[in-house]
């Protein structure tokens, strides 16, 4: 009788882990993407109390919406949005799988990226609207999110993801064009037309990866324990 009930514990916990998702991988499954990425969190709020016990995160959590919207951070509602591939996939498969040449090359750059990399990038925005550290300027906020997400990753020894990510960036900016116009101020664009990017994969794409691949190459890039010493420590 022991026998078999290891074995269907065994069986049991066997199917449950196959059933769940994890972090750099498509989520079709609402509870499992909400589930962990609060999981992300906690585990990130954590790390920035050793550091300085009184912060938290005032219930931030994470939304899961019934019709597409791009990951995101929202100050109102301190709440973080992002959608499952059911949702988020149809509205940009076309984009993936055009810059990444094939559809499953596009299916793995959402997996890299929007259900692993920009998780903590999202945080990240919260993090600075926690501690009223929000730069001025669009270009400084989304880069600081990216180098707190490089940073988190690297704190969990997420070097083949992050690699991966790297290569995939390289890949992607390969078929997209710079849209800042020549003698334009790059900051200043990018504020001023930032609602307008967000609409537009191509050009908002762009950004986002150069500013990654930017990232991932900077060997002097602070630990993650170090680098939100900034936001938390006066």
């Amino acid at each position: 009788m022991k026998r078999v009930v290891s074995l269907s514990l065994v069986c049991w916990i066997c199917l449950t882990t196959n059933a769940q998702n994890n972090y750099f991988e498509i989520y079709t499954d609402t509870a499992a993407l909400k589930n962990q990425n609060d999981a992300l969190i906690l585990d990130v709020e954590r790390q920035i109390k050793r550091i300085e016990p009184s912060f938290d995160f005032d219930g931030l959590t994470t939304e899961i919406p019934e019709t597409f919207m791009p990951g995101q951070y929202r100050l109102k509602t301190n709440k973080i949005y992002l959608n499952t591939w059911q949702v988020g996939g149809p509205p940009m498969v076309g984009f993936l799988t055009e810059v990444t040449g094939s559809e499953d090359n596009g299916e793995n750059a959402a997996a890299l990226f929007f259900y692993g990399f920009f998780l903590p990038h999202e945080i990240g925005h919260a993090l600075k609207y926690q501690t009223d550290n929000v730069p001025k300027d669009n270009y400084d906020a989304e880069y600081e999110a990216n180098e707190i997400a490089v940073s988190y990753w690297r704190s969990k020894a997420k070097k083949m993801e992050l690699r991966k990510c790297y290569k995939m960036a390289k890949k992607v900016l390969a078929k997209l064009k710079n849209p800042i116009p020549y003698h334009v101020d790059a900051k200043d664009y990018i504020t001023a037309d930032y609602n307008e990017l967000l609409q537009d994969p191509y050009r908002y794409g762009y950004i986002q990866f150069s500013q990654i691949v930017e990232i991932l190459e900077n060997k002097s890039l602070p630990d993650f324990d170090t680098y939100i010493k900034k936001y938390v420590k006066k």
